[in-house]
């Protein structure tokens, strides 16, 4: 089991994302929550984040109420989508969790 890194504040919208990825582990998931999601509007920095997470087989999830509500749209079939009542089930799949 690996390590749940979730990220909700959007310092810069992507900044987070790297900083986040740089302390990230082999297989280590990704959340996206709150202003967060807001990262998934910058499509450029997103693409390069998202190949960066594939070579390091990590996987990125985003709740997806957090997204209705900020109106964004995600174009990335990578990032997996998630509703809040699927929190409790991703916890127990990682060892810890880390909030960023």
């Amino acid at each position: 089991m690996k390590n749940l890194i979730v990220i909700k504040d959007s310092l810069h919208n992507s900044v987070w994302l790297y900083e986040a990825l740089g302390y990230a582990s082999e297989g280590d998931s990704i959340l996206l929550v709150e202003d967060a999601v807001g990262a998934l509007n910058n499509k450029l920095s997103l693409a390069s984040f998202m190949a960066k997470c594939e070579a390091q087989t990590s996987t990125v999830y985003a709740l997806i109420e957090d997204i209705q509500i900020r109106g964004i749209d995600v174009g990335y079939d990578s990032v997996t989508l998630i509703r809040a009542d699927q929190l409790p089930d991703l916890v127990p799949m990682h060892q810890k969790q880390v909030a960023w």
